[in-house]
């Protein structure tokens, strides 16, 4: 079932105002963040997450899809007067996308086991990858937050995750057919899987993605807090995570070829011009203040 932020958003912000405007823990007139400097608060953000890949001429017509994905984060915070502050941390980011292709033609050069020189010709239907990118994350923020009464706030968090990979896998399957034309002899061999020429082979691979290993994501959150008692603050967001360049790390798509044998794929991101990740969720936020 896909997230829908925007509902959840609507149906928790009434609910956070009524909550705030119930609690009498502080005055109105006395903002409780003015003496509330140093906090340290957890995380937990699910979200709709893609990667999205962008085809070049070694392949087109792909759609990368959206998957529900879940971060967290711990992080630790100082407000330097009751409007801003700034905050750092760690956190655990995943992205994940389908990507899929109605059918797949090409045709390359190559050599076969006896040094004969043949022209592979391949088609292929119903391809689809699933790919991951997981980040441990160092997040570096600024805070803004306007006081509403002496219970809620409005607030906005924005600033830069510092993304390290730590896991980077696809898994492939489709329908091929592979067949070789030797101009030598003026012939076309296919049906024939025993010399790599199968018809309709159904076929499953799964492997590591090439990933850069460091990737510096924008990061923005807004919405609402409310204390609920005279430390702990609870907190509301949307949020919005984006790459600020490509978080591929495969050389020129030029030459890139989808399959080049029977009961193997290479990953989309291979033959792609641009891949980048980004994510929408609903942030939910606990936090401490001393």
């Amino acid at each position: 079932m896909k997230i829908s932020i925007v509902s959840i958003f609507k149906i928790l912000i009434p609910v956070l105002v009524v909550i705030a405007s119930q609690n009498r823990l502080f005055s109105q007139e006395n903002d409780s963040i003015r003496s509330k400097r140093l906090y340290v608060g957890l995380s937990l953000t699910p979200a709709q997450s893609q990667i999205k890949n962008v085809g070049s001429s070694s392949v087109t017509g792909i759609a990368s899809g959206k998957v529900n994905t879940f971060g967290a984060s711990a992080e630790a915070g100082y407000f330097f007067s009751r409007y801003i502050g700034v905050s750092s941390g760690i956190g655990f980011n995943t992205f994940k996308t389908p990507v899929t292709l109605d059918t797949y033609q090409n045709q390359f050069n190559t050599i076969d086991s006896e040094g004969d020189a043949y022209e592979m010709r391949v088609t292929g239907t119903g391809i689809k990858e699933d790919q991951k990118i997981s980040y441990l994350t160092i997040p570096l923020y600024l805070n803004i937050r306007l006081p509403l009464s002496g219970v809620i706030g409005f607030f906005l968090q924005t600033g830069l995750d510092i993304s390290f990979a730590v896991n980077k896998s696809y898994s492939s399957t489709g329908t091929f057919t592979y067949k070789g034309y030797y101009p030598k002899y003026n012939v076309l061999l296919y049906n024939l899987p025993a010399f790599g020429f199968a018809t309709d082979k159904n076929t499953t691979t799964t492997g590591n993605l090439d990933v850069k290993p460091f990737t510096l994501f924008a990061a923005a959150s807004a919405g609402f807090d409310f204390f609920v008692s005279q430390n702990m603050q609870l907190a509301v967001a949307a949020s919005y995570n984006k790459s600020l360049s490509k978080v591929s790390d495969y050389p020129s798509a030029n030459n890139f070829q989808l399959t080049e044998s029977a009961d193997q794929i290479n990953s989309f991101m291979g033959g792609c011009s641009s891949v980048t990740a980004q994510s929408i969720g609903l942030s939910l936020k606990l936090r401490y203040y001393f």
